[in-house]
């Protein structure tokens, strides 16, 4: 029997000798095509018990996880684990109900690969989790491509992935945005794949209803909760270290992680990389979606690529969290750093996805040898998310209103008089 999978634009042909039947369980229903061509990975599936040769060495195991009421548990038994002897790699699962012992056997340089289900009958289901996901994972190794827990969605036309340790609100956003009917490529276990048109986000069969869904990879988050929504520019090694933190990947081969490895730093070269902490609400999808029009993207781009050249960079104020030092429709200088850091009292120009913020260094601390900076509004009654030197991106000394140059003091009045004194501004002001 033949049976054709195309994942992540990937074919696989299961195939099995006559006699056995191959029946993979229903989340895959939707991912299965009509056998032709040449696949990229064909998997011979033996309804036997695989012999894993005892010079073999475990490299890799993994132990059952179970979720309890307190939280994810680690049961101590074991679940699966990868033997190599050199020249083959053997990924060996440990099912439960029925017993067995699911064996993929990898020929390292071939892509025809031996599947043993340990099955005493004629029908086999040869991809039961976690096999499935460990011969997507090898696969995506093989391929240079990248296997990342995330939950992505394509909202007006752009592909955003969202990526983090668990708890961290992945699922959350998934369902913000499918809320409000943006399409959901999936919430838990993708697929980045360089093509022609550049690199792409695929779903992968985890659930019973999923199916093949794409989209282009346009900008990545690293997330967490906070109290505010904050999305701060990240690149270079920072960013590769973050991403690669949540790929899947086991470290135990040189040649696959090197590959990982260059396969994700080429995706910071050519995509945007972000940190982001959230608000679980609507205003989410509200901030990322004002940031990520094509004007303010170029924009917040070329700023910065002159504040990169010591230029100073002249920019419109366009709210109150600095009332009334820095008031709407003011032109507020920034100026680039030139290696000195700020001092608390200075108003500072803080990196964000789609241009600055301006805000006032309240306090500068250093936390395991990194300087950090505490900064908040003098109209704002709380704080910022703390920042790193990396996301200063300027000073501000130098403010323009009406034509004339004001230089922006020190703040006179206690926040929440300030932030009083703004909404009441705020009200007051004419609509144009």
């Amino acid at each position: 029997m033949t049976l054709d999978l195309i994942i992540a634009g990937r074919r696989i042909r299961l195939r099995s000798g006559e006699g056995v039947s191959i029946h993979p369980d229903e989340r895959f229903r939707a991912f299965v095509v009509t056998p032709e061509g040449v696949p990229e990975l064909t998997v011979e599936v033996l309804p036997g018990r695989a012999v894993v040769p005892a010079e073999a060495k475990r490299v890799f195991d993994a132990r059952l996880m179970e979720e309890t009421p307190g939280g994810v548990v680690d049961s101590g038994e074991p679940f699966w684990e990868v033997l190599s002897d050199g020249g083959v790699v053997y990924a060996k699962v440990s099912l439960k109900d029925p017993v067995r012992y699911p064996v993929i056997v990898i020929p390292r340089s071939q892509m025809t690969w031996r599947l043993y289900a340990d099955s005493n009958t004629g029908e086999v289901d040869p991809l039961p989790w976690p096999v499935d996901g460990l011969l997507l994972y090898f696969l995506s190794a093989v391929k240079g491509d990248v296997m990342i827990h995330g939950s992505a969605v394509s909202c007006n036309g752009r592909g955003w992935l969202f990526t983090g340790r668990s708890g961290s609100g992945k699922t959350t956003l998934a369902a913000i945005f499918d809320r409000y009917g943006d399409r959901v490529i999936h919430d838990d276990r993708l697929i980045i794949r360089k093509e022609p048109s550049g690199w792409m986000l695929h779903s992968t069969p985890v659930y019973r209803n999923d199916e093949p869904r794409e989209t282009s990879l346009d900008h990545l988050w690293i997330i967490r909760h906070g109290g505010s929504n904050v999305s701060e520019p990240v690149d270079g090694a920072p960013a590769v270290a973050m991403i690669l933190a949540n790929c899947i990947q086991q470290n135990w081969d040189r040649e696959m992680a090197e590959r990982l490895a260059a396969a994700v730093d080429e995706v910071v070269s050519s995509v945007r990389v972000s940190r982001l902490a959230f608000v679980p609400d609507k205003s989410i999808r509200d901030y990322l979606v004002a940031r990520e029009t094509e004007g303010k993207i170029l924009a917040a781009g070329a700023a910065t690529s002159v504040l990169g050249e010591e230029i100073p960079v002249t920019v419109t104020a366009g709210g109150y969290s600095m009332w009334p030092v820095i008031r709407p429709a003011d032109r507020v200088v920034i100026e680039p750093l030139r290696g000195v850091m700020p001092a608390a009292g200075d108003i500072v120009a803080l990196r964000r996805d789609g241009g600055y913020v301006v805000h006032r260094v309240s306090e500068v601390v250093t936390i395991e040898g990194q300087q950090v900076f505490r900064t908040r509004g003098d109209a704002v009654t709380g704080p910022d998310e703390p920042s790193g030197a990396g996301m200063i991106a300027g000073i501000v000394r130098r403010v323009f209103r009406s034509g004339r140059e004001v230089r922006p003091g020190r703040r006179r009045l206690p926040r929440v008089l300030n932030r009083i004194a703004a909404v009441i501004a705020g009200y007051l002001t004419p609509v144009r």
